[in-house]
């Protein structure tokens, strides 16, 4: 993906804290212009996040970066 990075989320210390980040993230990607990117970092694949963002107009790409790591980027599409 190569649209302009504006944002990234690392939510590990979240997570770990018991807290979701659903809301925050599809609040995130709903504020995308065309061509802007958003990385969330995640200890697991964030699929619940991925499904409820489809219908937003962003495409998602996760990369698994390392142990408990995964790093997704979302691009508005247009």
């Amino acid at each position: 993906m190569s649209g302009r990075l504006v944002k990234r989320l690392d939510a590990r210390p979240l997570r770990a804290a018991g807290i979701h980040p659903v809301d925050q993230v599809l609040r995130d990607l709903a504020a995308l212009a065309p061509g802007e990117r958003y990385e969330l970092v995640t200890p697991h694949l964030p699929g619940k996040i991925l499904e409820l963002a489809a219908p937003l107009g962003v495409r998602a790409s996760t990369v698994e970066t390392g142990p408990e790591e995964f790093v997704t980027t979302f691009e508005r599409e247009g």
